[in-house]
């Protein structure tokens, strides 16, 4: 598929795709990949770092890692989201950690301290000191943009905002999840914590993918939603798969109330490494981020919003039953697969894999991962798979 083309957000398979080889294998296993992969995909894309409402007042912060490189985002006192390198100017101590706030910025080290909006505060100095002049001395600004309330950060001072890297993205949520503006992030923090694996990142992305796997794979799944009927879009630098309800209030994953619960599942995947979705339930949307722990390892992180207030007196009680289900039933089947295939990567006879591509099946076809693996080489400055 061209790329004006997925600008346009066009089925998913009304392209006839040509070129069936997936991604070498040693995509998936070798060091000098994943350095690549670090300068060209992760410090140079939109990466998520919390949600507005953990920002609610001027000093309030929170940091996080990308790929060992350390950022904080802060709350100033004009009410503006900044960012920045958790690293000090002086010695490059961290100056922060987890979450908070502070009316000033301090480095534990040597007590120098910033303002709110990065500027120096102030330095230890005597009258014989010879030190840089204030005004040269700041902390290093990353760029920072929003989806929905959802804070993300670049690396990359050139990168595009948001609205022009995932176009319509925003746009599609609001449509398809009219009330997720009044959900609030869960008090429970996740509703699976963070769930290291022994497999690449890409192969944790390549499952989500594809539903071809899912009926064999996935059989309380496909008795809540109707799989064969999924209609799958691409964008410019992202994904987006439909799932409709099968109709099935009591069904073999965890129950439903129809009359106050969303029936359908709705999944996006941001390039590189974001996914967003809603789960049927009591309305949800969670955003999950794939981090590379190494070539062989990397983590999930996720968060996810809830609604506000219970809708009805069962509701706590279904949206615990589904949190146990992909705790228990959905993570461990998709785990069993994710490392299995990743071990098939190191074999010596593995040179690469196949793309299933049926036009007029969307159950089973893999134009979504297609379209990553596509999105992926082009951003690596690599030439299509031959």
């Amino acid at each position: 598929m061209t790329l004006q083309a997925a600008e346009k957000g066009v089925s998913a398979n009304d392209f006839r795709i040509e070129q069936l080889k997936a991604l070498p294998a040693r995509y998936y296993i070798d060091d000098d990949v994943l350095a690549r992969e670090k300068e060209l995909l992760f410090f140079r894309s939109w990466q998520y770092a919390c949600h507005a409402s953990e920002l609610d007042s001027p000093g309030a912060y929170v940091t996080t890692d990308i790929l060992g490189q350390n950022v904080f985002v802060v709350r100033d006192t004009d009410g503006e989201i900044n960012a920045f390198y958790n690293v000090c100017p002086h010695r490059g101590h961290k100056l922060l950690e987890g979450k908070g706030s502070k009316r000033v910025i301090v480095c534990p080290y040597h007590q120098w301290s910033y303002t709110l909006d990065g500027k120096l505060r102030s330095n230890r100095t005597t009258s014989t000191s010879q030190s840089p002049e204030a005004s040269r001395i700041c902390l290093h600004p990353l760029r920072v943009d929003r989806l929905l309330d959802f804070i993300f950060v670049n690396l990359d001072a050139a990168a595009e905002p948001i609205a022009q890297y995932w176009p319509g993205l925003e746009q599609q949520l609001l449509a398809a999840i009219p009330e997720v503006t009044n959900y609030r992030l869960s008090e429970q923090v996740s509703a699976l914590h963070p769930v290291d694996l022994q497999a690449n990142w890409k192969i944790h992305i390549d499952n989500f993918l594809e539903c071809y796997h899912c009926r064999n794979g996935h059989d309380s799944f496909c008795d809540m939603l109707d799989v064969p009927n999924q209609k799958q879009t691409l964008h410019k630098n992202y994904s987006y798969v439909f799932i409709p309800s099968s109709g099935k209030a009591d069904n073999k994953a965890y129950p439903l109330n129809p009359e106050f619960d969303d029936m359908d599942l709705h999944f996006w995947h941001l390039f590189p490494n974001i996914g967003l979705a809603q789960f049927a339930g009591p309305g949800n949307l969670s955003i999950s981020q794939w981090l590379p722990l190494g070539p062989d390892r990397a983590q999930r992180k996720i968060a996810q919003l809830d609604v506000a207030e219970p809708t009805d007196p069962g509701m706590p009680q279904r949206r615990e039953q589904r949190t146990v289900w992909a705790r228990d039933v959905l993570q461990p089947e998709d785990i069993g697969f994710i490392e299995s295939a990743h071990e098939g990567m190191s074999q010596r006879c593995f040179e690469h894999g196949w793309y299933m591509i049926d036009p007029e099946n969307e159950e089973i076809s893999e134009v979504m991962l297609r379209h990553f693996h596509q999105t992926y080489l082009a951003q690596l400055g690599e030439a299509e798979i031959d």
